[in-house]
């Protein structure tokens, strides 16, 4: 602690009640806390505090109960939270940001968790069109082998809400070098949820619900884990997904 205030409000934090301002520069000394040239430590103490009070008033952290005699300003934490919520608020997602470009974000994420925790081992390529249905190629360094990944990715602030999403049955492929992942992009954290879906596109296809004909696939499970979902098998911690990948290439 360097400033007379900082000294002073950690002594009234211990203290718990009150004190006067030639108490409070005792305690200082006494604890070696104040270092000071200065021939009246008392008077700078009380000065500073004076000032804060009045130049602060109700966001100081102090409260000035008698002369010379300061306490803690209960309302100051309330305070310092409201401020941070205000900065908060400043920087929200913005509501104008497009789908197309959610998309691009949920697969940088994804690219990102693959070359963090890949181990040096893997490569990450983003096609040139994902006409296909492949947002993101993925090679094993040393190698041929490749993993082909469609992402579907939702945005929100619900960690309960119900994740569903269609995969188009002509841009999958019935083959273990292909995966589809899930993943969910929590706008009060602006990051993606800690677990994701990661599932072969076999098991995949075998496991979706049949919709319109046959031309879509439908995936729906839950943020959190629940033993009944058929999809449970599949949620992994994002961290592990370049570990996934390199398991799965060895199926292929």
């Amino acid at each position: 602690m360097s400033s007379f205030k900082d000294i002073a409000f950690q002594i009234l934090k211990e203290a718990g009640k009150p004190l006067h301002s030639k108490e409070i520069t005792k305690i200082a000394l006494k604890k070696g806390w104040l270092k000071t040239a200065g021939k009246t430590p008392e008077a700078s103490m009380s000065a500073q505090l004076i000032v804060d009070v009045n130049s602060k008033k109700e966001k100081s952290r102090f409260v000035k109960v008698a002369p010379s005699v300061f306490g803690l300003n209960e309302n100051f934490k309330d305070l310092s939270i409201k401020e941070a919520k205000k900065s908060e608020n400043i920087y929200k997602i913005s509501k104008d940001v497009s789908t197309k470009q959610k998309g691009d974000i949920a697969e940088a994420r994804i690219a990102e968790l693959i070359m963090l925790y890949g181990d040096t081992t893997l490569s990450c390529y983003k096609p040139i069109s994902d006409d296909e249905g492949i947002d993101l190629i993925v090679k094993e360094k040393g190698s041929l082998k490749t993993m082909y990944i469609q992402i579907k990715s939702r945005f929100g602030d619900n960690p309960d809400k119900i994740f569903t999403a269609n995969v188009k049955t002509s841009s999958i492929s019935d083959n273990y070098s292909m995966a589809v992942i899930f993943c969910f992009f929590d706008t009060e954290e602006d990051d993606l949820w800690d677990y994701i879906w990661f599932v072969p596109a076999p098991d995949f296809i075998k496991l979706a619900n049949k919709l319109d004909g046959g031309k879509s696939l439908g995936f729906v499970a839950g943020r959190k884990k629940k033993e009944s979902n058929k999809w449970d098998n599949y949620l992994i911690d994002k961290r592990s997904l370049a570990n996934q990948i390199i398991v799965q290439m060895k199926r292929v």
